[in-house]
């Protein structure tokens, strides 16, 4: 899987799209969320415009004004995705405020007359954006398997099951499982090594 071109400023990691669904990987634009790693990949309207682009949503006028309001969305999110991926509930307070965000992304489509299909009103504010967004996200919440969604015990990513077996446990096998691997290995092989010092 390869890492997404978005500009990581000091920071030394990468971010893929790992998640399986839009709304995960949304909030996964935190990386190592609540650690000391923690870096945050949407702090300019330029990576904000090429996720959105990578990820084949509508790109259109994204404001560093637009940055704040931006963040706090995908914040509402985690807060009702990341327990579920942690086998807990949401409180209902954030439930309550994602209902509010729910509330105006549903505003923002219509039924075209010309092909009865679903779609999206011009954007007039980066938010607007996100409203596919959103509505993946209550969607992942209603009609998913709760027990699909997973967390990466190594660096806290989310994401949705879609294997067969359903017995996927990393974000990235090549890179959160490799490390998880090296560090088993190291510690077999230091117990081994104690034993045989006795």
């Amino acid at each position: 899987m390869e890492p997404l071109a978005l500009d990581p400023g000091e920071y030394s990691g990468t971010y893929k799209l790992i998640g399986g669904r839009v709304s995960l990987d949304f909030i996964n634009t935190i990386s190592w969320p609540e650690t000391r790693l923690q870096h945050d990949w949407l702090t300019t309207p330029a990576n904000v415009s090429a996720w959105l682009a990578a990820v084949g949503l509508a790109t259109g006028p994204v404001s560093q004004g637009d940055i704040a309001e931006i963040q706090q969305i995908r914040r509402t999110l985690g807060e009702v995705l990341r327990p579920l991926a942690h086998g807990e509930w949401p409180s209902e307070s954030a439930v309550g405020e994602f209902n509010q965000h729910i509330g105006w992304a549903q505003q923002r489509r219509f039924i075209d007359p010309v092909d009865l299909d679903w779609k999206w009103r011009t954007p007039t504010e980066g938010p607007h954006l996100l409203a596919p967004v959103i509505l993946d996200a209550a969607d992942l919440m209603v009609e998913s398997d709760h027990s699909r969604l997973r967390h990466c015990p190594s660096c806290d990513w989310i994401f949705e099951d879609q294997s067969r077996n359903g017995r996927r446990r990393w974000c990235d096998m090549a890179d959160c499982g490799s490390r998880a691997k090296a560090r088993a290995y190291y510690e077999r092989t230091k117990s081994q090594r104690s034993s045989n010092s006795m």
